[in-house]
């Protein structure tokens, strides 16, 4: 158990939030604590996250705030060292050793959240992790059922077989989905994309340029914080409240002249309120007197337990408003289809810049999506699964309520996670003491820019309810035995 003493230690400890934030779900692969922890500290120096000469953090102050002995990370540091990774110091401690690695820049990869996900399944689980961090539908069984023959593929769209603003039949589907939640739409108004995180990136390419100042709600999706700071932009945060963003600080920002305002209007990540009908109106009004553009996130709209609100751009329609949607998000995260809806000079330059990403995406994914959203038993479907998710928010909640009531969070107005407050700002040491007992959850510094939501981490409700109970299990036990 961690005593008051040692706590003081730990918050003194020169690079150990930095190095905390580096190791994400550590805990995931196989071979001993030890080896884990040494290959994932070894990962984050390949990745230039951890430049040459760092001084990593004591063994003891590691152990602490990590939840394991010291032997083990004096196991791990030990690995490093015969790795020539890192060099120990008499009398000043362990340093990084730079390796012959490609030399990456630093900083560009922006969250740490983000960047798990793309070493997620690279080794098989090593122990049973239950991953709480990402909010994602990732089980496709129940979605209606489609099929794409190979004859289908070359009507679909002739010639190279891709087309970069999307598939004609898609387009017309989401013109008229939008247009029937309030933004009128026509098909050329629309770009499809490899998933919303793409059309995040190609809107940011539209606008952003390397030091560009860019306003965003604080916290906010670490996947828009991925793709600005590989941008080069300078974020600023934006505070929000149980209406959405305050527009009082985001008309003071403005007056800064920013290159691009980053709003989720239809649903927030991570705090799942909704942003009001008055300060859409008002945010629509602030943004075209000031003539700075929006990149308007509602790629959770589908999974909002009320009806949904026209987006902001309806109340602007010639404004540079690029809407951002998913398709991935209402049905399965594997499916990688989102969209980007502008008026048409915007569109017409966001097709060209996805172009130059990628040419066109997957045919077969859009095709599949296409015959997803006129599916007879599409409503029905997102009916019975909102129904899911909002029981199963609602299941986690009580679960919290009851094992751990010094905790607190607000019912989300929907979505696929919870936002969930500590009783003080050690979210981040908490979340290394949650690994150690099995389960990940996302914490404050892959989800703000500010720093100010140290006492909060956001909890996903995205898998089944034996896998959430046997999360907040484990929760319960890690927060009995954490000593803030």
């Amino acid at each position: 158990m961690l005593n008051r003493s040692t706590s003081a230690k730990v918050a003194r400890s020169a690079g150990l939030e930095q190095l905390l934030d580096c190791l994400g779900a550590w805990m995931a692969g196989p071979g001993p604590i030890f080896q884990r922890l040494a290959r994932a500290i070894a990962a984050s120096i390949e990745r230039g996250e951890l430049p040459h000469d760092t001084r990593l953090p004591s063994e003891r102050s590691l152990a602490a705030a990590m939840w394991v002995s010291r032997g083990t990370v004096v196991a791990a540091y030990d690995v490093l060292l015969g790795e020539g990774l890192a060099d120990r110091r008499t009398g000043s401690g362990t340093f990084v050793v730079s390796g012959d690695g490609p030399g990456l820049p630093q900083g560009r990869e922006g969250s740490r959240l983000v960047a798990h996900l793309a070493e997620r399944g690279e080794d098989p689980p090593g122990i049973d992790l239950i991953d709480l961090s990402i909010s994602v539908l990732d089980d496709p069984r129940g979605l209606p059922g489609v099929a794409v023959s190979t004859s289908e593929l070359a009507r679909a769209v002739p010639g190279a077989g891709y087309d970069p603003r999307g598939q004609l039949d898609l387009r017309t589907a989401l013109a008229r989905r939008l247009t029937d939640q309030g933004l009128a739409s026509t098909p050329d108004q629309l770009v499809i994309t490899t998933g919303a995180q793409q059309a995040i990136s190609a809107a940011i390419a539209c606008w952003v340029r390397p030091g560009d100042a860019v306003l965003v709600e604080d916290p906010t999706y670490p996947g828009a914080l991925s793709a600005l700071t590989a941008a080069g932009a300078v974020i600023r945060g934006i505070p929000l409240d149980r209406h959405g963003v305050r527009v009082d600080a985001l008309e003071e920002a403005v007056g800064d002249r920013p290159a691009l305002v980053y709003l989720q209007s239809a649903l927030h990540s991570p705090t799942g309120v909704v942003l009001s009908a008055d300060r859409r109106r008002r945010i629509a009004a602030l943004l075209t007197a000031s003539r700075v553009p929006l990149v308007e996130d509602i790629a959770l709209a589908g999974l909002t337990w009320a009806e949904p609100t026209p987006p902001i751009a309806s109340s602007a329609p010639d404004h540079p408003i690029a809407v951002v949607g998913s398709i991935s998000k209402m049905f399965w995260s594997g499916l990688r289809v989102g969209f980007l809806r502008a008026p048409r000079p915007v569109a017409q330059r966001l097709a060209r810049i996805k172009t130059i990403q990628d040419l066109g995406s997957s045919t077969v994914s859009q095709i599949m999506a296409s015959r997803l959203l006129q599916h007879p038993d599409f409503p029905a479907f997102m009916a019975q699964r909102n129904e899911e998710l909002q029981r199963r928010c609602a299941l986690v909640a009580g679960l919290l309520a009851d094992q751990v009531p010094a905790w607190s969070c607000v019912p989300p107005a929907g979505g696929l996670s919870l936002w969930v407050g500590l009783p003080g700002p050690y979210a981040t040491r908490f979340a290394s003491v949650a690994l150690a007992y099995g389960v990940a959850v996302a914490p404050p510094e892959s989800l703000s820019v500010t720093g100010e939501h140290a006492d909060h981490f956001r909890l996903s409700v995205s898998q089944p309810e034996p896998v959430l109970r046997a999360g907040v299990e484990r929760l319960a036990t890690a927060w009995a035995a954490f000593t803030p």
